[in-house]
């Protein structure tokens, strides 16, 4: 349970499982979880007493702020005079005198109200009453929304509702529904027409605040009000985010003079305390069909029209609507300047009143992946909220239709200023995006330093925009990838170098709860052949450790989470690498998902033996005349390099597997290469100790060990290595003057200028790219439908296939890099 109470105040396991677990997660992911234990005027106070600065009002159900004394004391009042809270299905004395209120303060020609306990439920009214008027002509029941619209959860308000992250295919639709562009009354207009005689209303927000305040043309209500008039169709407005001052009067609708013929209201009008809805309707569209079969037992309630009373008094009396116009000016034109003074960062600006909004330009890959992956994912805005609030102590929220919008809508209450200030903050968390101040922002959002470690027992579910179907047209591919050290977190975003040792261990804790998610959305790449294709990089935030520490279980469901989004996005083909293809049991885990699944053992061994002829070329070596040892030669990549190298008949062939796995599989590989090679079947031996390297000239690494097995092995002056694995197998041994230590298995792509994002993976050079997502590129591009490299005993006709087609489309070896240094102190320095 969450306790409200005593010296703690965190979410227990026990709201972990019961009380919406996954919206929990998320909140917690986001940095958005905290617990308010005590609200004044347009502050919020938490369990430690730390003040922030309310500029969402809570989605703008408290207009009037925190604890306003208009609300307490009609509460007070109440409960004083003992009036009963309950009383239906009886007359309740406030209920009657708000509702004569409302009419009265509402636009003319709305004559009789309906009270719910939410928006939503005043939306699902609506719909109920715009039907029942024609019930009796069962074509004419089609209700037109608008593209963006959000109307509430419910499944009525839902279908009328265009929010991809909300609906649930096959269950959310209804029939009966039709969208136009918001915005646009030609459209609308045509519709009509199209649509002769079935119109039974249209529903229509005045300003689209989920979709990120989108304020549509001068006239546009007017031109609608026309429409529905001349077409014998209701117009509804649905001012429940609009209404009650929040643009500076009391209604929207009166900025343009229009007078609908159902009304929607809710959020202030509750005064932040009660949830209450009022639907007010025309005497023309007020059906005794609708209102004989509708009631809500709590929608009467005493209390809440008390509430409700003293809301609409105060802005009447206190002049809030003329404030809330007053301090929207100001807001509005601070906002301006915020978007004159960072114009790579703010896109627009918009708003009327205290309903405004700071849309953001999307981040692209050059920022680094912290902030794509926050960009992809949709929750770029919660980032910046985040760090709002953990920094500044002021609270905004993203809306619910736009990935890259900021909502600013403090309570109607808030001074000159109070808005001062939210600006500045403002101003700062601008400034940092601006200048790529990422370890700021990663401070703020994660809460480096402050043993913010959560540990997850159910992975976490972000609802994520739609796919872009800008795709469709062009081969596409997925590559799913992971933090194969600390050092790859550095290379894709620079600026966490200034984090120092501890945060980086908190950010690598924080990011390895983070759920599959695109990173880099990649352009097209132009094979030799003159084919192309686009593709993502797909995510997963854990180090080799965090998924050893996490087991198999929980990493292979990422892994095939991270497959079934590739197939959403449209990949043709999803490639693993490292570790994904481990928890995979090679591939074969995720085989039949949707896309062909490769792992890109094919490519990198052939370009890894590759590599070591070409070294060997150079020092005027030949592999048959050299002793050769594979270490991690039973795995995928180790024992296809194996197979490859007993095809050159090495003078000797050392096997070395790891101890915990059984003898009879690297037997059963040593029989394997005696048939490649028969005259040299005698020359192969199989082991698990390093010491046999040795004598080895040449030796080839590819376990899957989280440690440099390779430091402190045997090895002979003027030995050649060639390092596949990832986490490097060598990092000391490369500072060895004697040894030449090569990474095995990078690939030239077809277009030398071509990277994922500003670190290339792994600090990889322009052009150049590891062999396993090459090859991901490689199977899009040649349009190979079947799966490649799945399991542990991968046919060498899969590696000749897969070199073929990297000739054909320009897929080259890279020169080997060989590294002066430790990789890990080069990089620390």
């Amino acid at each position: 349970m969450l306790m409200t109470t005593g010296a703690s105040n965190q979410f227990s396991e026990d709201t972990d499982r019961v009380l919406n677990p996954e919206l929990w997660r998320l909140l917690n992911f986001v940095g958005m979880d905290r617990t308010m234990v005590r609200g004044e005027g347009v502050w919020l106070y938490d369990e430690q007493g730390r003040a922030f600065l309310d500029c969402c009002a809570q989605y703008g159900a408290v207009a009037l702020g925190h604890g306003h004394p208009a609300v307490t004391e009609a509460i007070q009042r109440a409960l004083r005079d003992r009036e009963p809270a309950m009383v239906q299905p009886y007359a309740a004395v406030h209920a009657v005198a708000l509702a004569e209120r409302l009419v009265e303060l509402a636009p003319p020609g709305l004559a009789h109200c309906v009270f719910t306990t939410s928006g939503a439920e005043t939306v699902e009214a609506a719909i109920k009453l715009v039907r029942a008027r024609h019930a009796d002509d069962p074509r004419r029941q089609l209700v037109v929304s608008t593209q963006g619209a959000y109307h509430g959860k419910t499944l009525g308000a839902l279908a009328l509702s265009d929010r991809h992250r909300h609906t649930i295919p096959g269950v959310t639709a209804i029939p009966g529904i039709a969208y136009v562009p918001f915005g646009d009354a030609d459209a609308l207009a045509a519709l009509f027409v199209e649509r002769t005689g079935e119109v039974a209303a249209v529903i229509v927000e005045p300003i689209q605040g989920e979709a990120g305040v989108v304020i549509p043309p001068a006239g546009y209500l007017r031109r609608i009000r026309e429409l529905c008039s001349h077409h014998g169709a209701a117009l509804i407005l649905d001012e429940i985010q609009t209404g009650l001052g929040r643009t500076g009067r009391l209604f929207r609708c009166q900025a343009e003079d229009v007078a609908p013929d159902v009304l929607l209201l809710s959020k202030a009008l509750g005064g932040g305390v009660f949830p209450l809805g009022a639907c007010l309707v025309s005497r023309e569209i007020w059906s005794a069909r609708f209102a004989l079969s509708h009631s809500s037992t709590f929608a009467n309630n005493n209390f809440a029209c008390a509430v409700g009373r003293a809301v609409l008094d105060e802005l009447i009396t206190g002049e809030l609507c003329q404030a809330a116009a007053e301090r929207g000016a100001q807001l509005l034109a601070g906002l301006s300047a915020l978007r004159q003074r960072y114009p790579r960062v703010v896109a627009d600006v918009r708003g009327a009143g205290l309903l405004t909004a700071l849309e953001l330009h999307p981040i692209g890959p050059d920022a680094g992946y912290f902030l794509s992956y926050l960009q992809q994912q949709g929750l770029l805005a919660y980032g910046l909220a985040s760090f709002l609030g953990e920094r500044e102590s002021v609270l905004v929220l993203p809306t619910l239709g736009n990935a890259n919008v900021l909502r600013i809508c403090p309570p109607l209450t808030i001074n000159e200023g109070e808005l001062a200030r939210a600006l500045a903050s403002l101003n700062l968390a601008l400034s940092l995006v601006d200048s790529g101040a990422t370890d700021a922002l990663v401070r703020g959002i994660a809460r480096l330093g402050h043993g913010r470690r959560p540990r997850y027992r159910a992975p976490l579910v972000v609802p994520r925009p739609p796919p872009s179907p800008r795709r469709a047209s062009r081969p596409a591919y997925a590559f799913i990838m992971h933090y194969t050290a600390p050092e790859d977190i550095l290379h894709n975003d620079p600026a966490l170098r200034r984090l120092s040792a501890g945060e980086l261990e908190d950010y690598s804790a924080f990011i390895a709860n983070a759920p599959p998610g695109v990173v880099v959305a990649q352009g097209p790449i132009v094979s030799a052949a003159d084919a192309s294709a686009e593709g993502w990089l797909i995510s997963l935030g854990m180090l080799p450790q965090e998924m050893l520490r996490r087991g198999r279980a929980w990493v292979g469901g990422e892994i095939r989470r991270a497959v079934d989004l590739a197939g959403e996005l449209g990949a043709r083909v999803v490639g693993l690498g490292a570790y994904t293809t481990i928890f995979s049991r090679r591939g074969a885990d995720v085989v039949g998902r949707g896309p062909h699944v490769t792992t890109g053992s094919s490519l990198t061994a052939g370009m890894a033996v590759a590599a070591i002829e070409r070294v060997c070329e150079q020092r005027g070596l030949a592999v048959r005349d050299a002793r050769v040892g594979v270490v991690g030669a039973r795995g995928s990549v180790g024992s296809l390099c194996a197979k490859l190298l007993a095809r050159r008949r090495p003078s000797r062939l050392h096997l070395i597997g790891h101890h915990t796995s059984p003898a009879r599989e690297i037997l059963r590989l040593r029989d394997e290469l005696a048939a490649i090679n028969p005259d040299g079947g005698d020359r192969i031996d199989v082991g698990f100790e390093l010491d046999r390297l040795s004598q080895c000239d040449i030796i080839l690494s590819a376990t899957s060990s989280t440690r440099a097995v390779l430091d402190d092995a045997p090895i002979q002056s003027g030995a050649i290595v060639c390092d596949i694995a990832r986490p490097y197998d060598a990092d000391r041994l490369r500072a060895r003057g004697d040894v030449t230590v090569i990474d095995g298995g990078l690939v030239n792509l077809p277009d030398p200028r071509f990277r994922f994002g500003l670190g290339n993976v792994q600090g990889l050079p322009a052009g150049v790219q590891l062999a396993c997502l090459s090859e991901t590129i490689l199977l899009a591009l040649a349009g190979e439908a079947r799966d490649f490299g799945i399991g542990d005993d991968v046919p060498l006709a899969d590696v000749d296939r897969v070199m073929q087609l990297a000739e054909l489309h320009g897929f080259t070896l890279a020169e080997p890099l060989a590294a002066v240094g430790p990789l890990r102190r080069a990089l620390a320095t």
